[in-house]
């Protein structure tokens, strides 16, 4: 691998975590914080210059809004995770065939209420270049971090890599191997209880997917797993008898919560078709994080004015 990182690729914005497939072998054995910090970093990294002297800053609030902890706790386990970083290394083989070893963090500071890490180059090639010979795997940062259980993360990258593929086979070797389970989970039920029963059931309650299995088996031996991915349905919408009744609710905001909303305005499509409602020198103009808040509150005071379909479509993509 080279230290000189490729052109990023912009086109995917804040909102949305973007890795190269090869990252998921480097998460292995990372504490779920640690695994957390990189999937905050990840847009941070891609939507910049990063270099290794660039300083690239996580913040508490940042940390426990999407974690959904106190920013006290956050600030506590963001800076222990980041100093666990400290020490983590992987593996990659480089252009001449050779196992090189390197660190995913080279420089950490730590402030009042953020943390910010300087990331080696090879990290930051992992964050930020998507081609044929890098692939990668998407999804929503709020879906991922919503997930707390230590293989869950690990267990819904995988299922979005194969989304496309309707599901995938792994043996049990391969399947402890790539979540990098400790030696007591060679024991099945061991496996299935905490490496697979449990984190199905919380990436099915919390995510964009709906994921299953069944056991492979040779004789009356379990020696792999097939996995279905599928999208989850989205929820009918039963018509109201009077249809104008049903067609106004639809361009309100009534029973909708603050991370709804924040959903929506993030929406790339609702980014798009309203982005000419703010000029390039306001405060929405010029961070993520302004133009959420300038937007949400924009919808609070007069949602009629976000006319150009249902404001809850945004819910879905």
């Amino acid at each position: 691998m080279s230290n000189e990182v490729a052109v990023f690729d912009a086109k995917y914005p804040e909102n949305w975590v973007v890795m190269q497939n090869k990252i998921t072998q480097a998460f292995r054995e990372m504490s779920i914080d640690e695994k957390r910090i990189i999937i905050l970093a990840s847009p941070l990294v891609r939507l910049s210059k990063a270099t290794e002297q660039t300083p690239i800053e996580v913040t508490a609030s940042q940390f426990a809004d999407l974690s959904e902890i106190d920013t006290h706790s956050a600030y506590k386990q963001l800076k222990a995770a980041s100093k666990k970083l400290m020490k983590r290394t992987f593996v990659y083989e480089d252009k001449d065939g050779d196992d090189t070893e390197v660190q995913w963090v080279i420089r950490s500071k730590y402030a009042n209420g953020y943390v910010s890490m300087y990331f080696t180059d090879e990290v930051i090639h992992l964050l930020k270049v998507f081609d044929s010979l890098n692939p990668y795997t998407k999804y929503l940062k709020e879906d991922i971090l919503s997930l707390r259980l230590t293989y869950s993360i690990d267990l819904y990258h995988l299922a979005k890599k194969y989304q496309g593929m309707g599901g995938f086979t792994m043996s049990l070797d391969d399947y402890r191997k790539e979540l990098g389970t400790p030696k007591s989970y060679t024991r099945i039920n061991n496996l299935k209880d905490n490496a697979v029963d449990a984190p199905i059931k919380e990436i099915n309650e919390n995510t964009d997917i709906n994921l299953s299995y069944e056991n492979i088996k040779r004789g009356r031996q379990v020696v792999g797993f097939k996995f279905t991915v599928k999208n989850k349905p989205k929820p009918k919408q039963v018509l109201d008898s009077k249809r104008d009744s049903y067609t106004a609710d639809m361009f309100t905001i009534d029973g909708l919560n603050d991370k709804q909303l924040g959903r929506i305005v993030r929406n790339p499509a609702f980014m798009a078709e309203y982005n000419h409602l703010v000029t390039p020198t306001s405060s929405a103009g010029q961070s993520q994080q302004g133009w959420d808040f300038e937007m949400v509150k924009r919808l609070k005071e007069d949602a009629s004015q976000f006319g150009k379909r249902p404001i809850r479509d945004y819910l879905d993509y």
